[in-house]
Order: structure tokens, then C-alpha cells, then sequence
């Protein structure tokens, strides 16, 4: 599991170990240095005799990236040093000098002299900003920044790209836009938010020692194939159906039949113990001739699924929104043949039409998940009476605050806001931009459902569901290389769960995030 810590946090971290005289900057300048070797070894094939321009500003971002290009020279790389700022690290630059580098002003090179040495370049250090960068670029910096995304050369950034927030995630959009972000001592929360994510690039985490030093609770997380391994339920010897799990599906309609096609088998590949698919029964034959094994009648279920392919006012969706609420104790489930069932306190995920459904004073437990896009989930502010122009990570937060429930916000970056922890944000970025087509949502609802029913908290569910939903899109799509249909992702669930947990058979599996 990745734990990302906020700015604040990390800055508290360093100063007991500054205290003692440790020499942080030389720890994460040699890391980033090896780093960069690797890196120049991987898309050029060599080291010496390559050229690396690093962007440096006036403050310790500036000092790693200059300490580690000394480290650089003095294996035989040139190096050039871009001083965006009147005023440099003293040491560093001193170091890089001394090592045989050059350092130029941004102030004396005109557009010509600065495309020249991005274009000379094998590799671009960003070490402009670090953690006390804000998401506003001024010129003439906005303009080097965009320069150096534009060039063929790689951009390393230091600790978070320069123009990125390295708490909230936001992003100006001059950003520099890196390959590879070597980040240290804790993985910035704003590395893992909307808007960061199509700046930083691949995350690597260099421990520089904070650890020790870091709050116990973190202000996000992702998680990692290690997770999976440790949460899924993969059932043993004394299992049963039931014991599995039995989601109930009430999606689809006959305008949209695909929805309940596409739920029914995301749940069932999933590995779910039963679906029960209790819809119309034009739409119900539909699922049976694709799914034969899913039961076409309400019973027994830990968990229900509703909205999906669903108009927001057919009648079922408000229903299905009120079998969710929040209740103490047992509660009474009038099933459609007449008899009644003693069922714990809710599990399910509402989305689509039934997010529309949902009325203010509405309260759900926290293994009731929501699960909109930007659109809904800003429609459901303002019917909630929240602002809807918030940004994703504090609107996710406002509407599990508001609700109770668990509210997975989907997008590129998937966002989920514990109904237990409203503030505590799980962040997955595990899909290809492939996925964005029709259906894709109703796939992931039926996972979802699954893991509900299995038994698992709300935001464990969403998190492990958006990763293997992400997982399988990347199967489907030949690594990104090709167009998906919903489909194509749910046919790759198990294939792609299966690869994840046979990791764990290998001695050499990587072991996870940070």
C-alpha cells in the first residue's frame, strides 16, 4: 500500500532528523542520481558522454538536483544547469562546478538559446519547486517549463513536478510535464490526486529516512498488487455460495439492457457465489442467455446493486435507494414473492440513475458506496445543497460527509472517500484512458457488488474493485495499445486477477508500492 502524506507533514518529518545533523539533501541527491543513471542507461544505453540540463531554483529542490548533478559529471556526463532564479544553493552549485558543470541564467538565454539545450539534452531534471511550489507558474518560468515537456528528452522531476501542488494535486497547467518523479522520504498526496497525475509521471519513492518521523495515519493511499493478495476474497476448502457471497443486481431496463449484461457479468467473473438478477423480464432473459448461472429471482443477498442502466425516475431506483438506508440492527426485506427476509444493515453500491434518487437527510453505512462520474457527483452536490464546483479530492470527501456512504469518484484517477473517514482518500490510477466507453461503469458496479457481498468494508471494496477493473481494461486493450469494449474488461477479470495473485508464488514478484 502506498501512503501519501501532505506537505505539512513531511516538512515535520525532516526537521528532527535535520536536528541531528543528518545530511538529507546528500541522501536524496545520491538516490536521485542513481535514479538518473538508471534511466539514461534505459533510453540511451550508456552514461558517459550523454548531456542532462537540469532546471534548478533558488531553494533546496534546487540543491538536490545540482548535488546530483555533480554526482552526474564526475561519471563522464555533461552537464548544464538552468538557474531560473537571481539566487542559487551555494553548496550545490559550487559542487557542480567543481565537478565540471555549467550553469547558465535564465534571465540571459532568449527562446532559440534555451530550445538548443533542451534539444541537445538526453535528459531534463525538473528541480525548480519541490514541496513549497504552488500550482501558479509565472513567465518566463511557464514558458521553460513548457519548452521542456515538448522536448524529446525525458523529464525527471524532484520530489513533485514544478507548478504542482504537492498536497492538493493541482496543477498549472504549465507544469512540467516528467516521465518519472523520484520522491522523498513519503510519497507527496498530491502526487496521487487529479490533475498531478498527468504530470508526474511514474512515482519512485527514495527513503531518505523519515519514516519513523511520519504520521501514523496518512492523508492518502493506493493500493497495490500486495493488497489484492492480502484482501481479496479467494475462498477455501469449507466455502459455499453463500458463504462467497450473493449480490443482488436491480439495473437495466429496456431502453438500456446492456447495463444489467454488463453488471451481472462484472459481478459474476468478479467471483461472486450468486447473482440474482431481479429486473424486468425481457431484460432478465437477456442476462440468462449470456450468464445461464445467474438466479432470475429475488431471495437471500449481501449486497445490492441498483441504478445502473436505469432512468433516474423509474420507480426502482428511489426504491433500491431506500433498501440502502441506514437502519439498526436487522431490517425487514419484503421479497417480491411475498416473503420476508432478516437481512443485516445494508451493503450495496448505487449508481448511475439511482444517484439521483438519493434526497437530502439521506444517511447510508459506510458499506453503501456511490459511485459517480464529475457530472453526477456535481448534480448530487447541488441536490444535497453542497457547492458542485469543488475540486474532485473535496468534493468525493463533501459527499461521503454528507451521506455516510463510501463515495468511489470515478476518472482517470478514481478517488475514494471512506464513509467511516470521510478525509481518508484512496487514490487508483490503474486503467488506460482505453476505458472510457460505454458500459465500463456497469462492469464496475458489478465488482463492486461482489466485493460488498463478500463481506468487505466500503472502502476496501471500491479500492480493490477500481484497481482490477483497471488492471483488466489494460489486458483488454493489449497494454494500452488498443480500444476496449465493456465487455472485453469483464471477459479479462480473471485473467488479470489470477495474474496478480499467482505473483505471489514467484520469489522474484515485485512486492508493491511504497
Amino acid at each position: 500500500m502506498i501512503r501519501a502524506h501532505t506537505a505539512d507533514a513531511v516538512r515535520a518529518a525532516e526537521q528532527p532528523l535535520l536536528a541531528a545533523g543528518m545530511p538529507l539533501m546528500q541522501r536524496a541527491a545520491a538516490a536521485l542520481a542513481v535514479v538518473q543513471v538508471r534511466l539514461l542507461r534505459e533510453s540511451t544505453g550508456g552514461v558517459s558522454g550523454r548531456r542532462v540540463v537540469i532546471l534548478v531554483g533558488p531553494g533546496s529542490n534546487g540543491g538536490d538536483a545540482l548535488h546530483a548533478g555533480a554526482r552526474l559529471a564526475r561519471r563522464g556526463v555533461g552537464v548544464v544547469a538552468i538557474a531560473t532564479a537571481a539566487r542559487l544553493h551555494g553548496e550545490g552549485a559550487e559542487a557542480l562546478r567543481g565537478a565540471g558543470g555549467r550553469i547558465l541564467r535564465l534571465a540571459a538565454l532568449d527562446a532559440a538559446g534555451i530550445e538548443r539545450e533542451l534539444a541537445r539534452a538526453h535528459q531534463i531534471c525538473d528541480g525548480v519547486l519541490g514541496i513549497g511550489g504552488r500550482a501558479e507558474l509565472d513567465e518566463p518560468l511557464a514558458a521553460l517549463l513548457r519548452a521542456a515537456s515538448a522536448a524529446r528528452a525525458p523529464v525527471v522531476a524532484v520530489d513533485v513536478p514544478t507548478g504542482v501542488d504537492a498536497t492538493t494535486g493541482q496543477a498549472d497547467p504549465a507544469a512540467v510535464r516528467a516521465a518519472v518523479t523520484v520522491t522523498f522520504g513519503a510519497v507527496k498526496a498530491g502526487l496521487l490526486m487529479p490533475g498531478a497525475a498527468a504530470h508526474a509521471g511514474r512515482i519512485e519513492l527514495v527513503d531518505i529516512g523519515l519514516t519513523p518521523h511520519l504520521p501514523e495515519r496518512p492523508a492518502a493511499l493506493r493500493l497495490v498488487d500486495e493488497d489484492v493478495r492480502a484482501l481479496w476474497p479467494v475462498p477455501g476448502p469449507a466455502d459455499h455460495k453463500y458463504s462467497r457471497g450473493v449480490v443482488a443486481l436491480d439495473v437495466g431496463s429496456p431502453a438500456f439492457p446492456g447495463a444489467a449484461v454488463l453488471a451481472a457479468e462484472g459481478a459474476a467473473r468478479a467471483g461472486a457465489g450468486m447473482v440474482r438478477y431481479r429486473g424486468p423480464a425481457a431484460v432478465r432473459d437477456l442476462v440468462l442467455a449470456r450468464r445461464p448461472e445467474v438466479v432470475g429471482a429475488d431471495g437471500r443477498r449481501q449486497a445490492l446493486v441498483v441504478g445502473s442502466g436505469l432512468d433516474s425516475d423509474d420507480p426502482r431506483c428511489r426504491a433500491g435507494v431506500e433498501e440502502l438506508l441506514l437502519a439498526d440492527g436487522h431490517r425487514e426485506l419484503l421479497l417480491a414473492d411475498g416473503r420476508r427476509e432478516l437481512i443485516d444493515d445494508a451493503a450495496g453500491v448505487i449508481d448511475a440513475g439511482a444517484l439521483a434518487a438519493i434526497r437530502p437527510g439521506d444517511r447510508f453505512g459506510p458499506r453503501v458506496v456511490l459511485t459517480p462520474h464529475a457530472g453526477e457527483a456535481a448534480r448530487l452536490a447541488a441536490a444535497l445543497g453542497l457547492r458542485e464546483d469543488l475540486p474532485a479530492p473535496r468534493l468525493a470527501t463533501a459527499l461521503a460527509e454528507e451521506t455516510g456512504a463510501t463515495v468511489l469518484l470515478k476518472g482517470a484517477v478514481t478517488l475514494v472517500a471512506d464513509g467511516e473517514d470521510p478525509a481518508q482518500l484512496t487514490s487508483q490510477a490503474d486503467a488506460t484512458p482505453w476505458l472510457a466507453t460505454a458500459g465500463a461503469g456497469d462492469v464496475l458496479a458489478g465488482i463492486l457488488g461482489t466485493l460488498l457481498a463478500s463481506g468487505l468494508p466500503g472502502a476496501r471494496a471500491a479500492g480493490l474493485a477500481a484497481l482490477l477493473h483497471g488492471r483488466a481494461a489494460c489486458d483488454a486493450s493489449r497494454g494500452g495499445r488498443a480500444p476496449l469494449v465493456a465487455l472485453d474488461v469483464a471477459e479479462h477479470l480473471p485473467g488479470a486477477l489470477a495474474s496478480i495473485l499467482d505473483d505471489a508464488l514467484r520469489p522474484d514478484a515485485p512486492r508493491g508500492g511504497a
